[in-house]
């Protein structure tokens, strides 16, 4: 009698969604406005590699993957996620043409 056992791996690679308020500031020779929105985006966790990818595949640069935070960046934005509680901060900012524009974002990933 032989038995044949297939056992699927564990998933290591987890979908957050996240929801958050973002501000946008820009502050130009003639003058600074800002703006607020909602914005819902998404990231993959991939835990195995410690790859982060938002929803449509674009790479962020882990700086930072462990069982409490995960630090990543993207061109000139920062992320942080707080694991245990799904919280995330972003920021980052740009220059040109004398014009700086800031983005900040908070919100909560599930």
């Amino acid at each position: 009698m032989a038995f044949t056992v297939w056992t699927k791996p564990a998933s290591a690679r987890d979908y957050l969604n996240c929801q958050s308020k973002k501000v946008v500031i820009v502050d130009a020779p003639k003058g600074t406005t800002s703006s607020s929105t909602e914005e819902n985006f998404g990231f993959w966790i991939d835990e195995a590699t410690k790859i982060v990818t938002f929803a449509d595949g674009k790479k962020l640069n882990v700086r930072r993957f462990d069982d409490y935070w995960i630090s990543a960046a993207s061109t000139d934005v920062s992320y942080e996620l707080d694991r245990q509680n799904g919280n995330l901060t972003y920021a980052g900012s740009t220059m040109k043409a004398g014009t700086a524009t800031t983005i900040i974002g908070s919100g909560r990933c599930k």
